[in-house]
């Protein structure tokens, strides 16, 4: 694994094929394993330095606007291109400057809100803007609505339609925010097998948002409230950016569980209970996260020096 890793990041133009074949790769299991073309750009910048790091950039690219091309056209391919590839790009930047992952998740936290914001703000009504498409999805969300039907929940194919528009963006913000962390972490982990043996673990289980991110959430589930107790509906842009925030406390919450294994406060089941939760009870995880912000569990239970 060492030697391999070596050789991907040897030289630009090994970089650049390497990343290429990653993007086409990743291709196959989209949009789950959209992050592996990024973590090569982030190996290469933390292992070789920029050159490495935009050739990289460069070969993954240039793949994906391929493979799209043919598809969506050139202009949407390359805008797919940019938004699997340029967070991670920058994310990696920030992680290299700072030594800190947990910079770089508040860098990508932040900028995948802000990023939520932006598109509500150019397009004015984002689920409008999405109407074409969701009418060229009609006969998936029929089949949808009959299997809810047969589920015993009455949903019209436009209700799906409209519930599914308006989750989209909180969606792309989430998953432009999953993936480009997730590249953070591989090619991090990466770079601790070939230079620091235990740096990406370390980095991991103290990650942390910080308060000035907590209490945007606080301040945003407060505008979400009142929104909703006032108007009888929220504020879309408002709610897709408390989604974000809770999705990022979920991830904090996995590196405290994380954190407190390696500390032997907990064991093996509750680590393997936490990730079941992520998909039973998240806004339970989502709390552990965001209470870590002042309980600081992970340093409550480490042990004291001199003891």
């Amino acid at each position: 694994m060492t030697a391999l890793l070596q050789s991907l990041t040897a030289n630009p133009l090994r970089a650049f094929l390497a990343a290429g074949l990653a993007a086409l790769v990743a291709l196959f299991a989209l949009p789950m394993a959209a992050w592996l073309p990024g973590a090569l750009v982030v190996l290469g910048l933390l292992a070789s330095g920029p050159g490495v790091a935009w050739a990289a950039t460069a070969g993954a690219g240039f793949a994906l606007v391929w493979a799209f091309s043919p598809l969506f056209g050139a202009a949407p391919a390359l805008a797919a291109a940019t938004v699997m590839l340029l967070p991670a790009l920058l994310a990696a930047y920030a992680l290299e400057k700072s030594r800190s992952l947990s910079f770089a998740f508040q860098a990508l936290t932040l900028a995948s809100c802000l990023l939520v914001l932006a598109i509500h703000g150019l397009l004015g009504d984002p689920v409008r803007a999405l109407a074409p498409v969701i009418a060229e999805l009609e006969p998936m969300l029929r089949q949808t609505a009959d299997m809810f039907s047969r589920l015993g929940v009455q949903s019209s194919p436009e209700q799906i339609g409209a519930a599914t528009a308006r989750m989209a963006w909180a969606t792309l913000g989430w998953m432009v925010l999953l993936h480009a962390f997730v590249a953070q972490c591989a090619g991090l982990w990466c770079y601790s097998r070939l230079r620091q043996p235990g740096l990406f673990g370390h980095e991991f289980r103290s990650l942390r948002l910080g308060q000035f991110i907590a209490w945007t959430l606080v301040a945003t589930f407060a505008l979400s409230l009142v929104a909703h107790r006032l108007a009888g509906h929220g504020v879309q842009a408002i709610d897709d950016v408390l989604f974000v925030l809770a999705a990022a406390f979920l991830v904090q919450a996995l590196a405290v569980v994380h954190g407190l294994r390696e500390l032997q406060v907990i064991g093996a089941l509750p680590l393997a209970l936490a990730y079941v939760a992520v998909f039973l009870v998240p806004m339970a995880l989502v709390g552990i996260g965001f209470a870590d912000t002042w309980v600081r569990f992970r340093e409550r239970f480490a042990p004291r020096q001199g003891v």
